[in-house]
């Protein structure tokens, strides 16, 4: 039996359906390899140690791990048996990915992404992992999740040992559909506001000779704690934008986080902000309105 083979079969028995050969996980998903390979040479499929051993070496997303002296192994995650694989809630990266297929497009933008018989949705660090996924099933389609932005509404988030980040559920709104594009926000007073409308909300205005950083924000929730926190006590009133930038331009501007995790935002150089307003996608919408001596609780 070849490696894939061997994977696949691996897959099945440790994640879907032990009993299938005869063998019975342990609570945390662990089996003792001796025993897994009686069972496979009981079965008509007989694994050697060192191919086992090669499998879990190379499988090309370290799905399967030993435990420190290789006498038990286990599926790193994926089960849709009932397991503990003993992981905690881990704050995720800005953006984590999902490789898909056009098929499956429908319905998630209708119900997002769930995790159907598995214990949890699976997302991939970087693009490139989430395509390898996606072009198992056909042609990859990438979805670019905000997940730091879940997190701040209280979604959990796990990390499993091997970089998989798993949670419950993704609904629509934290879903970017097209990746060619980030949803960014700014927080604004009335005049700021006036001055975005006038370009057909379109562009940000020039900063001001002691603006010399213009501060796009990572999540909405960051902005509207400064819209009604900081421009209401300042103007009267705050208003939350939102709108897209090209995601290729904004790789130049490192996330920077200036507090909690709340807080993360972009440094785009005043001399730098027409060019950045020259890859703004579509209009600049406004998404909330904060008026002073009013009880936002």
């Amino acid at each position: 039996m070849n490696a894939t083979k061997t994977s696949k079969l691996l897959s099945l028995i440790l994640r879907h359906n032990p009993g299938k050969i005869g063998i019975t996980l342990d609570p945390q998903g662990w089996v003792d390899c001796a025993e897994l390979l009686a069972a496979f040479e009981r079965n008509g499929t007989p694994i050697s140690p060192k191919t086992l051993e090669e499998v879990v070496r190379t499988s090309d997303k370290q799905r399967f791990a030993f435990n420190e002296d290789k006498t038990r192994i286990r599926a790193n995650q994926g089960h849709s048996v009932e397991v503990d694989l003993g992981l905690r809630p881990t704050p995720p990266p800005y953006e984590l990915f999902h490789g898909t297929v056009a098929e499956n497009m429908e319905s998630i933008r209708k119900n997002g992404l769930l995790k159907g018989k598995r214990h949890h949705v699976h997302l991939s660090p970087d693009i490139d992992t989430a395509t390898k996924v996606g072009a198992r099933r056909g042609i990859p389609v990438i979805l670019k999740v905000r997940a730091s932005e879940m997190a701040l509404k209280d979604y959990d988030f796990f990390c499993s040992d091997n970089g998989v980040w798993l949670t419950d559920h993704v609904p629509p709104e934290f879903i970017e559909w097209d990746l060619n594009a980030t949803t960014l926000y700014r927080p604004v007073g009335p005049q700021e506001l006036k001055l975005i409308e006038s370009t057909d909300w379109t562009a940000f205005p020039k900063r001001l000779p002691d603006q010399p950083i213009f501060y796009p924000v990572t999540n909405e929730a960051y902005a509207i704690q400064i819209a009604r926190d900081w421009n209401v006590k300042a103007s009267g009133v705050g208003f939350v934008t939102r709108f897209k930038v090209d995601s290729a331009y904004l790789r130049k501007f490192p996330i920077q986080t200036v507090g909690g995790r709340l807080h993360s935002e972009l440094w785009v150089p005043a001399e730098e902000l027409a060019e950045f307003n020259s890859h703004i996608i579509g209009k600049i919408e406004v998404t909330h309105q904060f008026l002073k001596n009013h009880d936002y609780a």
